[in-house]
């Protein structure tokens, strides 16, 4: 079940009706809306016009010899990976339809590995599509988007999520409350509700932050020095924070607006746009990631 997106999702449809369907697509958006889940049934949709979730191609989407899906490991997309992927491409198809490649994370993808598509989309063979999923389309070769057709998909909506997990056994009250941590993405809503832990993490990384912005420098810099090494980790801390500060989270929901007395809005929004930088950083480039996180610690 899709959640959220309907307009885009329509756009979709109708390149499957028209039978306009291109060669390459870049699925592009906030991270965790659900991307990866609609590329899947864009090409089931492919496979089956009438989407009917009973037949073969419904069913075994992900085991088809037809359709090849890369997810990075350990934060990489090796080139390895992308030579096999073309290899398969280039068999005929078995079922003499589409042979399609879903890129998970794809700008996670080093340049060679991107160049590495540059021939199939300037001379694209017979019935193939290749869809790249980001969340950064802009570390994406120029070359590879301007060869593309880009859909744009949004944050999906507090109400749209909260029905949601509603649906699948939430109360109102805990639908109500992940519905605005998950600040638009699904995805994270389903980890919320499905995962205790992750509830944990997110309230023990909101305490971090409390007590780093509290503390004194040798404190925030033992913290970023515990988390070098670790890149998921480090990520993952960066987006509860930059969830807890913006106001609507702040103030509905977690009551720590008088231990956040130190936090104007003027810092917070300065807090907020140092948050984004330095995720992107970590994100494209080889930069020291310690050194990066410090920077924004200081400003905590």
């Amino acid at each position: 079940m899709i959640i959220g997106n309907e307009k885009k999702i329509e756009i979709l449809r109708q390149i499957i009706k028209n039978d306009n369907i291109p060669h390459a697509m870049i699925f592009s958006g906030p991270e965790m809306i659900g991307k990866k889940k609609i590329a899947i049934e864009f090409i089931k949709n492919i496979f089956c016009k009438e989407l009917c979730n009973e037949c073969y191609f419904c069913k075994s989407i992900e085991r088809n010899p037809d359709v090849n899906i890369i997810s990075p490991i350990d934060g990489n997309i090796e080139i390895e990976e992308i030579r096999k992927a073309k290899e398969r491409l280039s068999l005929k198809s078995y079922h003499n339809k589409i042979k399609a490649l879903i890129i998970d994370d794809s700008h996670l993808m080093k340049k060679d590995a991107q160049n590495a598509f540059l021939k199939i989309l300037e001379e694209p063979k017979g019935d193939t599509l290749i869809i790249f999923i980001t969340s950064f389309p802009e570390m994406i070769l120029k070359t590879i988007r301007s060869r593309s057709q880009e859909v744009k998909f949004s944050l999906v909506g507090k109400q749209d999520i909260e029905n949601y997990l509603i649906s699948i056994g939430s109360d109102k009250e805990k639908a109500k409350e992940i519905s605005l941590m998950s600040s638009g993405q699904i995805g994270k809503a389903i980890n919320f509700f499905e995962d205790k832990n992750k509830m944990d993490f997110f309230y023990n990384s909101i305490e971090d932050m409390i007590s780093l912005s509290l503390s004194d420098m040798s404190k925030r810099f033992q913290y970023a020095e515990k988390l070098k090494d670790d890149k998921i980790k480090m990520m993952e801390i960066l987006d509860v924070w930059e969830r807890f500060l913006r106001k609507e989270i702040l103030l509905k929901v977690f009551n720590y607006k008088s231990r956040m007395n130190n936090y104007s809005l003027k810092k917070t929004k300065e807090v907020m746009d140092e948050l984004e930088k330095i995720k992107y950083i970590i994100e494209s480039s080889n930069v020291n990631k310690r050194i990066a996180f410090e920077g924004l610690l200081i400003k905590l």
